[in-house]
């Protein structure tokens, strides 16, 4: 690509646009930001929905996908000293045979059922973790691997299959450092993955590149907010923001499906 063919794409990205819209997405990516750089987790689930009310789909996911690769090196310094890799590295392998039968699940039963089921299931993690409940000691590998699977398996049934890592993360005994660094190396195992799977398919077009990188400053902005946010608050600010944020991406989850199954 031509740096003059470059220029052409970015106006013309731009200028499809008014300019509440443009100012509407750089505020939505920014809070994205900031919220992933504090939690570890929310971005895609945050900005992609609220985006879509002024970009089509088939430009936001492989954008939003992309983006979690410079994400993921942003922080590689802090993910490196401080993420459990075994656990990450469990998981991670664990997903892979689950997303094929996440996807043959999708055509027994509608993404909005499921959604639903999940939506639910999340809800009554959140209500047990803000509870108290813990994990003992950590989970065997045969269990971290399962957790994995079923993530992989509602990943590739409804796209939104980071609540149980999280879930994992947050139930874990120990530093809420190492389960944060933990959920950010997954996360960028799996936008390294998404981002490789859009390609092929075709969806990584010059456009949803060009709105990549013009999504950057604002998300590298926030994240940097939200990272030194992270850095000055204790470990139960974290818990209750996490939790309050995984809650929320339930709702979301419900009331996109109740949407969905009753339109």
């Amino acid at each position: 690509m031509s740096l003059a063919h470059a220029i052409d794409l970015f106006v013309a990205t731009f200028g499809s646009l008014p300019l509440w819209a443009v100012i509407y997405a750089a505020v939505v990516v920014f809070l994205g930001g900031v919220l992933r750089g504090f939690t570890g987790f929310g971005f895609a689930l945050a900005v992609v929905p609220t985006l879509s009310v002024i970009l089509p789909p088939v430009e936001i996911v492989p954008a939003v996908a992309a983006i979690g690769v410079p994400a993921g090196l942003l922080l590689i310094g802090k993910i490196g000293r401080a993420a459990d890799w075994r656990s990450t590295g469990h998981l991670t392998v664990g997903a892979l045979p689950g997303l094929p039968l996440g996807v043959w699940a999708l055509a027994s039963l509608s993404a909005d059922t499921m959604r639903a089921i999940i939506g639910a299931i999340v809800l009554l993690s959140v209500f047990l973790l803000w509870r108290g409940f813990r994990f003992r000691r950590t989970p065997p590998t045969p269990a971290r691997m399962g957790m994995g699977f079923l993530s992989g398996l509602i990943n590739g049934a409804t796209t939104m299959g980071g609540p149980p890592v999280i879930i994992y993360y947050l139930a874990m005994p120990g530093d809420v450092a190492v389960g944060r660094a933990s959920i950010l190396a997954y996360f960028f195992f799996l936008s390294i993955a998404t981002t490789v799977s859009t390609w092929f398919a075709g969806l990584l077009t010059e456009r949803a590149i060009a709105w990549t990188i013009l999504m950057l400053p604002c998300f590298f902005l926030g994240s940097w907010l939200g990272d030194r946010g992270f850095d000055k608050s204790g470990a139960g600010t974290y818990r209750r923001i996490a939790l309050i944020a995984l809650a929320a991406v339930a709702l979301v989850a419900i009331v996109r499906a109740t949407a969905g199954l009753w339109g």
